[in-house]
């Protein structure tokens, strides 16, 4: 190895390949070797970024089905002890019409009264009804006392935004639509 003296500055330095090798270490990046970098770092953001962007959309569409995950399994539950029990029951229109037992219908209805058999031969009723009560939608169990509730005795849900009793092909037909137009339909006996 051949060391050079310079000496206007003072300092020894490597001849030829060496000095070039040394002069490289103290000055930093190449520009190919930069350009690589910031490349590799934008890739890497725009991946990290796409990755962030899919869980927030998976995140919102698992929130838009809280109605079918959480709320439709135990409205089954409720809907299918109580309609289960029923010997017999009619369609109405609203919630109103059931209370008073006028205007029947066999679609379209938002209410079922419904009969039940006592043990001792005798008949209770009691009314599923939805209704919008201060802008809020309710579905609620009416039961008859000597006199109907102005309210529900208990909710069952105030998630749907619809309630659908559907009687034409002889078969109880209950619609449920929830906040985000997502649907699920419940099927029972007919009379």
């Amino acid at each position: 190895m051949k060391i050079h003296n310079d000496s206007i500055q003072g300092e020894e330095r490597p001849v030829g390949l060496q000095r070039r090798y040394a002069r490289r270490k103290q000055s930093g990046m190449t520009l190919i070797e930069l350009t690589i970098y910031i490349a590799m770092t934008l890739m890497l953001s725009a991946a990290l970024l796409m990755m962030l962007q899919s869980h927030f959309t998976f995140m919102r569409m698992l929130s838009s089905m809280t109605f079918l995950r959480d709320d439709a399994p135990q409205m089954n539950v409720m809907l299918t002890g109580i309609l289960g029990q029923a010997d017999s029951y009619r369609i109405y229109a609203t919630t109103a019409n059931a209370i008073a037992a006028t205007g029947a219908v066999n679609s379209g209805g938002t209410a079922v009264r419904l009969r039940f058999r006592n043990p001792d031969g005798t008949f209770a009723e009691g009314i599923v009804g939805f209704s919008m009560v201060a802008g809020e939608p309710q579905l609620g169990y009416y039961n008859f006392n000597g006199a109907w509730g102005a309210a529900p005795d208990w909710l069952i849900s105030q998630q749907p935004t619809a309630v659908d009793f559907d009687d034409t092909s002889g078969i109880l037909l209950v619609t449920l639509t929830g906040p985000y137009g997502e649907q699920i339909t419940y099927a029972g006996t007919g009379e």
